[in-house]
């Protein structure tokens, strides 16, 4: 029996010496219609604060995928569904995802990360720019709603305006009737300094030239005549 498993275990490590390829090799390879690339970029991102790119991130990015699968699929995928391959110190990568160790097509895999992208960015605190999916478009993020409407600015200052309009208007109406006012007062002042220019100690002489062609002379005399007598 042990000679058995060592036997075994003799095999696989020949037939991976001898340069023999595994069926998840071949899936799973940059030359595989299955595999999906990543490009990520810690430093361009967070600067001093990036972290370091170990197997505890990459097993996150494992169960970040089988979730999206599993989201969009509603499929029991594992994080050992998950496959990478074709690793490089400028954290780079390939990953494909086996159902049942069948492969599964890029298509669905691509709704399943645009489904969830939002999800990849905040749990490596990236972006689209900074974690990328090759050959997979970002959704766009929702537009946020904005805490005021505003439609509602734009109808406070017309009503604003109006306002105002409606006061200036009013304001200028009454000082123009005001100076109406003060311009027929004037003019009715002028015109009694008039009419009291022909009357002498209360009486008006015009009138009395008018009676019947007389002129009453007692009652036209000038105040200096009158003080003489």
């Amino acid at each position: 029996m042990r000679f058995g498993i060592l036997l075994i275990v003799f095999n696989v490590f020949m037939a991976a010496e001898s340069g023999v390829i595994t069926p998840l090799q071949k899936i799973c390879s940059k030359d595989s219609p299955y595999a999906h690339k990543v490009r990520i970029s810690l430093h361009a991102a967070l600067g001093d604060q990036a972290y370091d790119w170990d197997d505890s991130e990459q097993f996150y990015f494992q169960s970040t995928v089988a979730y999206g699968m599993r989201k969009s699929m509603n499929r029991p995928f594992n994080v050992s569904d998950v496959h990478i391959c074709e690793e490089t110190k400028r954290i780079s990568f390939y990953f494909v995802v086996t159902d049942a160790d069948n492969p599964v097509p890029k298509r669905h895999v691509e709704v399943a990360i645009r489904m969830v992208r939002a999800r990849f960015n905040n749990a490596f605190s990236l972006d689209d720019s900074t974690l990328e999916f090759v050959g997979i478009k970002p959704t766009l993020a929702p537009v946020k709603e904005q805490s005021f409407k505003v439609w509602l600015v734009v109808f406070g200052v017309v009503i604003g305006l109006v306002v105002v309009g409606l006061i200036a208007i009013i304001v200028t109406g009454q000082r123009e009737k005001m100076k109406k006012a003060r311009a027929a007062e004037e003019e009715e002042g002028e015109n009694e300094d008039k009419n009291l220019k022909g009357t002498e100690n209360g009486i008006y002489c015009n009138k009395l030239d008018g009676s019947e062609g007389l002129k009453n002379e007692a009652f036209c005399l000038d105040d200096d005549k009158l003080t003489q007598l």
